[in-house]
């Protein structure tokens, strides 16, 4: 007899676990601090991108070079200037898409949700042994229906959650975007600091000196070529893993979540 209703059974069991998950324990708020503080990170990475857009600005309106032979400074810088542009564009999106994922745990973690999901489920779990005249297609659709509110109700904490597990567990190693967030800063108050040094506290004639001097524009322009390398390698660390976090991982979660809803709908009748 238990044999043969074994899958009624584990439908039962498990109705009961995702009702206790839903009401009784902070699932849920694990799921929003991580999602809250993935908004305050991908902001205050934000800020630091423009802050340097802006340092790079500032200097690009400088040049170095001898009489007749004049270097701008926003040759070396242009290419990092370009990367921090896209870089910022990525920011934006990283955004938007943890803005969407909180807006839908707002929604699937209300009360109004909550209900309907119990009441499917307890439905469900009636028709799973009282059976009525003619209603297969309708007992299918419904337990169909049933599964993906429960997976929908669950899937942006689990997402959130997974997300930071994958990441700490297997990204952060080579991408880490707290280092390399102060690693951009460092960088920033570097080039501000070239700029300002080459325009203040010089006297006249040191400035005169200085223009008459090749080893003054070679060292200028190396301070510039290397915190320009620097800069590069530590943003596209940050561009490969906001896009892995935030937008490559979440589009592949949702593409599972398709394809299991897709098989879910597909189910025959239990």
């Amino acid at each position: 007899m238990l044999l043969k209703y074994w899958n009624r059974i584990l439908i039962v069991i498990a109705s009961i676990s995702f009702i206790a998950l839903a009401i009784l324990t902070d699932f849920d708020k694990t799921g929003e601090v991580l999602i809250n503080g993935s908004i305050k990170e991908a902001g205050i990475v934000f800020g630091v991108a423009k802050g340097l857009n802006a340092v790079i600005s500032l200097a690009q309106g400088t040049e170095v070079g001898l009489p007749g032979l004049t270097i701008s400074i926003g040759e070396i810088l242009d290419p990092v200037n370009d990367l921090v542009e896209r870089f910022s564009l990525v920011m934006l999106a990283s955004i938007v898409s943890l803005g969407i994922q909180k807006i839908l745990m707002n929604f699937v973690v209300g009360q109004g949700f909550n209900t309907l999901l119990i009441l499917s489920i307890v439905l469900a779990n009636i028709w799973l042994f009282a059976r009525f005249k003619n209603d297969t297609k309708a007992r299918a659709l419904f337990f169909k229906t049933t599964a993906v509110l429960i997976f929908l109700r669950f899937s942006i904490s689990l997402l959130s959650m997974t997300s930071h597990y994958v990441y700490i567990h297997y990204v952060q190693q080579d991408y880490n975007i707290e280092q390399s967030k102060e690693e951009v800063k460092k960088t920033s108050e570097q080039i501000d600091e070239i700029t300002k040094s080459r325009i203040d506290n010089k006297s006249f004639f040191e400035s005169i000196l200085d223009k008459f001097n090749p080893e003054y524009y070679e060292k200028e322009i190396s301070k510039y070529r290397e915190v320009a390398e620097k800069a590069s390698e530590q943003v596209v660390d940050l561009i490969i893993a906001f896009i892995f976090k935030t937008i490559f991982f979440p589009l592949l979660f949702l593409f599972f979540l398709y394809k299991i809803i897709w098989n879910v709908f597909r189910w025959r009748d239990i």
